[in-house]
């Protein structure tokens, strides 16, 4: 109830159809998503080249249709999809939502990835969020995976599963890390609940998450909802890193699909 008042609040204050919800400039109900025209321009729409595995963007497709990470090897997950290429701009708004208390721009980020798999013709039973671990998520106050989780849950109309997925122990920083040491770093690291496997056994479950940068995360999650019985595992990010290695293109920035 005081989350829903605050944002309330948040919407009188800061009107979303009256302000870029990124930089503040003045809009109105023409611009799509809240953003302002240069926003939107400064954004790298994930709507060109991508991997046909995980979705990354890439600066051209290659032969194999596939980035350098889905080339050299099997995902866990059966296909990813985001909106955008991860650079400064959508570092900014990723940011904001993260470390700045700006929850309620969780719903922005979740109109764009429903319309991400909308476009595509996608269909999940149920949603799950990559799960924070309970330490970390106490002290942020929420959990952004599971914000955006749920609002696209309702947009699809499927149920909604907040801790069918735990983190059971907490990590280091991806940071700095090469693809092999991020997924040693999350090896092992998710478990589904005991009285999951009734709920998505054979089922396509739609994983969400706000970026996705080697998938090691993802991997380690569709892992482990695989073995509690999902037959299909779908990964939904907002950003997604270029193809490493790659130089990423500014490109145009439109709506993804």
């Amino acid at each position: 109830m005081i989350k829903e008042l605050w944002t309330s609040f948040l919407d009188l204050v800061y009107p979303s159809n009256i302000y870029c919800i990124n930089c503040g400039r003045p809009i109105d109900d023409r611009f799509p998503y809240s953003l302002c025209a240069y926003c939107v321009r400064r954004l790298r729409w994930a709507n060109g080249a991508s991997c046909e595995s995980c979705g990354k963007p890439m600066p051209v497709q290659a032969v194999n249709g596939l980035c350098g990470e889905c080339a050299e090897r099997q995902r866990s997950f059966d296909r990813g999809y985001t909106c955008v290429s991860y650079g400064l701009p959508e570092r900014e708004l990723v940011h904001q939502l993260k470390y700045r208390d700006k929850d309620y721009l969780a719903s922005y980020f979740a109109e764009l990835m429903y319309e991400r798999i909308s476009a595509e013709g996608l269909r999940a039973d149920l949603a799950v969020p990559v799960p924070m671990y309970k330490s970390k998520e106490r002290r942020r106050g929420y959990n952004q995976a599971g914000l955006l989780a749920e609002y696209i849950s309702d947009r699809l109309d499927i149920p909604y599963y907040p801790h069918l997925l735990v983190r059971i122990s907490d990590t280091p920083p991806m940071s700095g890390l090469s693809a092999a040491e991020r997924r040693e770093n999350v090896q092992g690291v998710f478990k589904t609940a005991k009285w999951v496997k009734n709920i998505i056994k054979d089922k396509a479950v739609l994983l969400v998450d706000d970026i996705f940068t080697t998938g090691s995360t993802a991997e380690a999650c569709s892992t482990a909802l695989k073995e509690a019985g999902a037959k299909q595992v779908y990964v939904l990010t907002f950003a997604a890193g270029m193809d490493a290695g790659k130089k990423p293109d500014n490109g145009i920035a439109r709506v993804c699909g």
